[in-house]
């Protein structure tokens, strides 16, 4: 395969390495997350938060969601420890009930493949949840790397993450690109020197991604390989 006009933009060929964010951008995982979420806030007895609301609370780890979910509630802090384990609990047993792949996803993956790419999984998720999630989608094999919001020091936004990987191969990081959905992923990249590229279909955190200046704002995943 020839080299798709985006990287033909930003490489001499092909990426030397591509990080890869989970939620919003590879699967549409909300449904389940919500479920979760609603799951606590049952128990406390407290209104649901329901789907709608609970998309515009992702990308910034399970830690955070969980804070929000609460503070949105007007449930003490201080479950927050119990309200953090019903949720794991209950996320766990249905974690990919209502999860779907976004289009095209396998075609990336496997175009990555074809022309020696090496891809990292690069997610704020807990990392106990990404595997289970990739083997449901047959996806796991496409990955050097499975990197989750407790798997180092440092999550996105810092570029910690993206680094470890490039460094582990010696790519250099202007060499390198980020794929992702929000704000969270272009800091990221960001941070750690490489080139972004967001899908407009994911988890935005109520922000305009035309704002932000990354290198490429798509539609679908195929667009990058055109």
């Amino acid at each position: 395969m020839k080299t798709p006009t985006y990287f033909s933009k930003w490489f001499e060929g092909w990426p030397e390495l591509v990080c890869l964010d989970l939620d919003g951008t590879l699967m549409d995982s909300v449904p389940d997350i919500a479920n979760a979420v609603d799951a606590f806030l049952l128990e406390f007895n407290v209104p649901l938060a329901g789907e709608k609301l609970v998309r515009t609370w992702i990308g910034f780890g399970s830690t955070k969601l969980i804070e929000q979910a609460l503070e949105w509630a007007s449930i003490d802090p201080s479950k927050y420890e119990e309200a953090y384990r019903i949720f794991l609990t209950h996320y766990h047993a249905h974690l990919v009930d209502g999860t779907t792949l976004y289009p095209n996803v396998n075609a990336l993956l496997k175009a990555f493949k074809h022309n020696g790419v090496p891809v990292a999984l690069v997610t704020n998720k807990p990392s106990g949840f990404i595997k289970p999630m990739l083997d449901h989608f047959e996806l796991t094999e496409h990955f050097a790397w499975l990197l989750g919001g407790d798997t180092l020091e440092e999550k996105k936004p810092s570029g910690m993450p993206l680094l470890h990987c490039s460094e582990a191969i010696e790519a250099l990081p202007d060499k390198c690109l980020m794929i992702g959905d929000s704000i969270t992923d272009f800091k990221a990249a960001s941070n750690a020197g490489f080139k972004c590229a967001l899908v407009t279909y994911g988890y935005h955190q109520n922000v305009d991604l035309k704002t932000l200046g990354a290198d490429a704002i798509i539609d679908d995943l195929a667009e990058l390989l055109i």
